[in-house]
């Protein structure tokens, strides 16, 4: 099973309706869990926990759009770009200790 199949699979999303946002998202967010973690992770073989967080990530950011608040009066919206740290949580166990 390629990745992106398994991660829309995990993710519980339809792949054919995401197809090109899974495909530019998976690639993302594996940079940006190598980042997190201080290492690099072999594609072919990621760790279960890096995929929980890149399915995760897709779920929440497919379900929320980002939005945080909104207003009516006069109309007033704001935005949240970070990932919440639930989700942050499965990278842990990877995570490279720094001194």
């Amino acid at each position: 099973m390629a990745l992106i199949d398994e991660i829309a699979t995990m993710a519980e999303i339809d792949q054919e309706k995401h197809k090109s946002y899974l495909s530019i998202m998976v690639p993302i967010l594996i940079e940006f869990a190598e980042d997190e973690c201080g290492t690099s992770f072999n594609v072919l073989q990621l760790p279960a926990g890096v995929k929980l967080f890149i399915a995760d990530s897709i779920k929440y950011k497919l379900k929320s759009k980002g939005l945080s608040s909104r207003s009516m009066g006069s109309v007033s919206y704001s935005y949240d770009t970070k990932l919440p740290e639930k989700v942050k949580d499965h990278l842990s166990p990877y995570r490279k200790l720094v001194f």
